[in-house]
């Protein structure tokens, strides 16, 4: 088991960590799009593949910053593109973004389970509790 800064929910097709990262990725990963889902950047995006998809810490507009990301990756996924997504430090957002794609791909059945399973993938996850809140109310 190699310890790599980032890690794959879905075997060579769905990755997510932080945005240091990507250049080990890309190194090691075939890669087709990558969505930075930090509220801000400063300056250019990481890559030339990267598209800023932010998940959004204001409460009106969370859920559905939530619902676009996982949309986005979905569809990329059932096109057949090879997806990584990032925040930061690959555990807040990141965490939350592979919490929702864990439970859109049926490999979870509800919150509790699908950030366990995160967390376990990638241990130092960490889902913030407006985020956790705001998958709950997407996941009934």
């Amino acid at each position: 088991m190699t310890n790599k800064p980032y890690k794959a929910i879905v075997t060579d097709r769905i990755f997510f960590g932080g945005v240091d990262a990507i250049e080990e990725l890309m190194a090691n990963e075939k890669i087709d799009v990558i969505y930075d889902l930090r509220a801000d950047v400063d300056g250019e995006l990481p890559s030339e593949i990267s598209i800023h998809q932010p998940l959004l810490d204001d409460a009106e507009s969370q859920d559905d910053s939530i619902r676009e990301a996982v949309n986005k990756v979905m569809e990329a996924y059932r096109e057949g593109k090879n997806v990584y997504f990032h925040c930061n430090t690959g555990r807040g957002r990141g965490g939350t973004l592979a919490a929702a794609t864990l439970l859109e791909l049926g490999k979870a059945e509800n919150v509790e389970e699908a950030e366990l399973m995160t967390e376990a993938i990638r241990p130092e996850t960490n889902i913030k509790p407006a985020f956790k809140e705001a998958l709950k109310r997407l996941y009934k």
